[in-house]
């Protein structure tokens, strides 16, 4: 593997060895069961690498270079490294397409905030679903991803987004309300006798990691707009339930009564994006039910809002 990435270092440098030892401008060259194909134009120099595991299979190309007036385009189309052919993992750089340079950049990475609420299984809901009522102007989602790939799948306008964020669900019980597990199903029940909530609230924080479809139309030389839609899936990490009150004393009490309350511990997501530039508004429906089967409210999450990408 160190031979053939020093072998492909000195690739761009070939075309120049071939004019001066005046040797044929298109060559192909065997080393190490390594076939390299050179053709060079007369405004471009193109490099391909092939490489032949045993005599009784075909080569198979694992690189192509196509240098021109300065600029570059690279291409591996093998993962040598666990020897799986995998021509769609390409690492592309910008590619130039109608007299135009276009890089694709994924949006994931960053941060976001929005409102959270609650629906239901037909999501003809919200707010007050099946026995649990929230204050979804208190109620927030905000998060944080700080890794983001795309995979180019056409062109430079077409990809595949992915990365791992962390994501915080916050939801405020509205009627002084509040959550208890009993018997091992959780349900809303009324404050006790003399205590008036300040606050009482479910929050659920999940690793999350996409995957999305992204569109990148190109307007012009506007490359920015962006349209991006698929599943995010997430492991819950750590879910409270913690109330805030005054007492008859009049001392501020806050108190964590419950870990856990059998939330579930995944989350898939319904996520789409649309922005332009650093901006865009998110949206997310929860395919999947906030409490477990049969062990708490039967309610979904959903949130609205904005983010800022890195």
């Amino acid at each position: 593997m160190k031979k053939l990435i020093a072998l492909v270092m000195l690739l761009p440098f070939t075309g120049t060895l071939l004019v001066a030892a005046n040797l044929p401008t298109d060559t192909t060259v065997y080393f190490n069961r390594k076939m390299v194909k050179i053709e060079d134009g007369n405004e471009q120099l193109k490099v391909k690498v092939y490489d032949q595991s045993s005599d009784s299979v075909p080569y198979k190309q694992l690189y192509e270079g196509i240098f021109s007036d300065g600029k570059s385009y690279e291409k591996w189309t093998v993962m040598q490294e666990v020897g799986l052919q995998l021509p769609f993992l390409n690492n592309k750089r910008a590619r130039k397409y109608d007299g135009r340079n276009y890089r694709m950049k994924p949006h994931y990475a960053g941060f976001g905030l929005g409102y959270a609420n609650i629906t239901n299984a037909a999501h003809d809901k919200l707010s007050n679903v099946n026995g649990l009522a929230i204050k979804p102007d208190q109620s927030t989602e905000w998060f944080i991803n700080l890794i983001e790939h795309i995979l180019p799948i056409y062109r430079n306008n077409l990809g595949i987004t992915t990365g791992l964020g962390m994501s915080w669900q916050t939801f405020r019980l509205d009627y002084n309300t509040h959550l208890v597990d009993v018997n091992g199903v959780t349900g809303v029940y009324d404050a006790p006798d003399g205590i008036k909530y300040q606050y009482s609230r479910l929050k659920v924080v999940h690793l999350t990691l996409p995957v999305l479809l992204e569109w990148q139309p190109a307007f012009g030389r506007d490359h920015k707009s962006f349209i991006s839609a698929g599943v995010e899936a997430g492991i819950k990490t750590f879910a409270s339930f913690k109330v805030r009150y005054t007492d008859a004393d009049r001392n501020s009490i806050k108190r964590v009564e419950d870990f856990g309350l059998n939330t579930n511990p995944i989350a898939i997501n319904l996520m789409a994006q649309a922005g332009y530039g650093d901006i865009s508004v998110f949206a997310k429906y929860g395919l999947v039910k906030i409490f477990q089967n049969g062990k708490g409210p039967d309610v979904r999450a959903v949130s609205l809002g904005l983010m800022l990408h890195f």
